[in-house]
């Protein structure tokens, strides 16, 4: 509950995949993957997050989680080719390069109808200075360098 309470203190929008975590156990997957899926508890922090927000008035959305992951947030095209290993998106249509998980994310928001404010501007999304890169190493590790760490 700490970590709800200090999202739900600093931002007034959740944005949630909505995953069906019951799904992707049942799925042809391997053993180890449904282990670390139970192991996860996706639901539990879910509903943890989910009921901080909404007690305090703060709005939550739950956006389909279907192909975040290999979507360009800056072009919309699908990287096909992109497997679970790959820990960097790269879009081979627009050559946008991010840490995968951030991609994702980018694309969750902008599926809740945020728009960075350089594209909402009129600015050209491949030539917009506010949109991140980051190293090979840094997207190893989920961060970009001189972010503040959780």
């Amino acid at each position: 509950f700490k970590l709800g309470f200090l999202l739900a203190q600093k931002y007034d929008l959740l944005v949630l995949e909505d995953l069906d975590t019951e799904g992707l156990i049942q799925k042809g997957v391997t053993r180890t993957r449904r282990m670390r899926l139970y192991d996860s508890s996706f639901s539990e922090l879910r509903r943890c997050l989910e009921w901080v927000f909404l007690k305090r008035g703060k709005t939550v959305l739950a956006v389909s989680a279907y192909n975040t992951s290999r979507e360009c947030f800056l072009c919309g095209g699908i990287n096909k080719g992109l497997t679970l290993e790959d820990r960097v998106f790269h879009c081979p249509f627009c050559g946008f390069t991010l840490d995968r998980d951030l991609n994702a994310s980018l694309v969750l928001l902008k599926r809740a109808g945020w728009v960075p404010s350089a594209v909402a501007c009129g600015a050209s999304p491949n030539t917009s200075p506010s949109l991140p890169r980051v190293k090979k190493e840094e997207a190893r590790w989920g961060f970009e360098a001189g972010s503040p760490a959780l």
